[in-house]
């Protein structure tokens, strides 16, 4: 892998994309690759991509985050070097976005969209069955319809990502392969990997790639 890579990471509020943005970004960074992680999350307050952002740059990752993010300040940001990175991503180097939760989050991608879309963009829905809304397909259709229409964009695969917390285990995982096979069906667009916390990888068997994971951040009710 030498080229540029632009992967959006989007979906539904709870859906676990923070915590697996920085997974990606380190993965991609232990490959011997530039990474760039970029925290476009202006809703959620307490589960952001700028909370793992030491551990980012400890490893060698380039963040770029809004500089009031954290802040009682939340507005979009308007980061200038965006618009170069998306429509011209440099070699040898993966973008990793994080974009916040549900349609309201996805409104900061739609002024990017046409350079994401010329760039290539990986547009991954982040989908956890788990989660509220999104239990059955019809409603689970609507909700991402939701994302697409203001982000202007349309999700090319999946991260299959069922998880419940510190509950999950190997069968919370397992259970849901009839879901997103469904899923895959219904939205025209492939599985392209499940997010799996470390300890849990060891004889798990799905039908398409792991990324192992560890859990590095905490939802806002467990922060202390």
């Amino acid at each position: 892998m030498t080229s540029s890579e632009l992967i959006v990471l989007a979906g539904c509020y709870g859906s676990g994309k923070t915590n697996l943005a920085v997974n990606l970004a380190l993965s991609r960074r232990r490959e011997g690759r530039s990474v760039i992680a970029v925290d476009l999350d202006v809703i959620n307050p307490y589960f952001r991509m700028t909370d793992g952002a030491a551990l980012l740059r400890e490893a060698g990752v380039e963040c770029l985050f809004s500089e009031f993010v954290n802040t009682n300040v939340d507005l979009p940001q308007h980061f200038p070097k965006l618009r170069t990175l998306f429509s011209e991503p440099p070699e040898n180097t993966t973008v990793v976005v994080d974009v916040g939760g549900d349609d309201t989050g996805a409104v900061a991608l739609g002024q990017y969209a046409e350079m994401l879309k010329k760039a290539n963009a990986k547009v991954l829905l982040v989908l956890n069955k788990y989660r509220p809304f999104v239990q059955n397909t019809a409603d689970a259709r609507e909700s991402i319809s939701a994302i697409e229409a203001v982000s202007r964009l349309s999700f090319t695969g999946i991260a299959a990502n069922p998880n419940l917390g510190r509950e999950t285990t190997a069968e919370t995982i397992t259970s849901t392969v009839p879901y997103y096979v469904e899923m895959s069906r219904e939205l025209g667009i492939p599985v392209e990997f499940s997010p799996v916390l470390e300890e849990l990888v060891p004889g798990l068997e799905l039908p398409w790639p792991v990324l192992p994971i560890r859990r590095f951040l905490k939802p806002g009710w467990e922060i202390e």
